[in-house]
């Protein structure tokens, strides 16, 4: 396939550019994603799309009034898989996490991983009530993730507050972090005082690169980020996807490096890339992909991890 702009190779058939040309396009994203004239219309103030409602709902799909939540939750035993198990706390408790997947999502992912939550009708509409009684002596912590939780967020921050009343449990998040920032923080206190992580998802750093592959600007993710390091350094880590081809050593370069000026021992983890949604024609990361983004992520970074290593056919990196 060639770029419709330059003519030079491109990698897959949803994007018409090559990634050199994406970064220099302000328009092409406006193809690939729906709604994206709803943005900024100010009817909702949840996240930073502040989209206009139509219906009652934003382009996360879920009703602004809503009351009670549209979730998935279950009981994950520990340790678990999730990106910040190689260093919280987690791997060393014996007992339950409290997994709660949040159906909706305030971004639109072309290589999303969790494509489901975006059936929400098919999601479980339940109370605090409801997921409280789920909180079981053996519960040791609570993870809020999906999806992502931003349209959502106030009735997991009520949540989170009667959890760790009720009882010691550890509480985290897992988002692209382009909340409102009040509700980000005040998440990210709860995190702090219960000895939980929050996980910012750094999809890229070129805006325009950012607007092709998650549909949204990345402006308020990066001051979200900066704004929970300074108040809550103890909790925040991040994680990035190595879409191939897309997300390369270039990428990673920037994001590690603004990490970095806020606390080079912040945790960073690549993960490696399988093809799903309407990225399914994209391979796997290439390892000499991962061994580059690695290698540049180290130079500023003194905690990086590699995840989701089992896709490769070889762990040498």
């Amino acid at each position: 396939m060639k770029c419709e702009k330059c003519g030079k190779e491109r990698y897959a058939k949803v994007i018409p550019l090559c990634p050199e040309c994406i970064k220099e396009d302000e328009e092409v994203f406006k193809e690939l994603h729906d709604g994206i004239e709803r943005l900024n219309g100010g009817s909702c103030n949840l996240c930073s799309n502040k989209c206009s409602l139509e219906e009652r709902r934003g382009l996360c799909g879920i009703e602004r009034e809503l009351k009670n939540s549209i979730l998935h939750a279950y009981y994950d035993v520990l340790p678990t898989n999730c990106c910040n198990s190689w260093f919280c706390k987690g791997p060393q408790l014996r007992g339950f996490n409290l997994a709660i997947f949040y159906y909706g999502c305030n971004f639109d992912c072309l290589f999303c991983q969790n494509w489901e939550h975006k059936m929400v009708e098919s999601g479980e509409r339940k109370s605090i009530e409801e997921v409280l009684k789920m909180l079981r002596e053996d519960v040791k912590c609570l993870c809020h993730f999906g999806g992502s939780p931003e349209p959502q967020l106030p009735f997991a921050i009520e949540l989170s507050k009667r959890a760790i009343e009720e009882r010691d449990v550890i509480i985290c998040w897992e988002w692209n972090g382009a909340g409102r920032k009040d509700l980000v923080m005040r998440a990210s206190e709860i995190s702090y005082e219960s000895g939980g992580t929050v996980k910012f998802d750094l999809k890229a750093w070129n805006r325009n690169l950012h607007r092709v592959l998650t549909g949204r600007d990345n402006e308020a993710v990066k001051k979200n980020f900066k704004a929970v390091a300074e108040e809550f350094p103890e909790v925040i880590s991040a994680t990035t996807l190595l879409v191939p081809y897309y997300v390369d050593e270039k990428e990673i370069e920037e994001i590690a490096r603004f990490i970095s000026e806020m606390d080079e021992n912040i945790p960073y983890s690549l993960l490696v890339f399988h093809p799903d949604y309407r990225l399914s024609d994209l391979p796997i990361t290439p390892i000499s992909q991962v061994r580059r983004c690695y290698e540049v992520a180290k130079k500023y970074l003194k905690r990086v991890h590699i995840g989701n290593l089992h896709l490769l056919t070889t762990h040498k990196l």
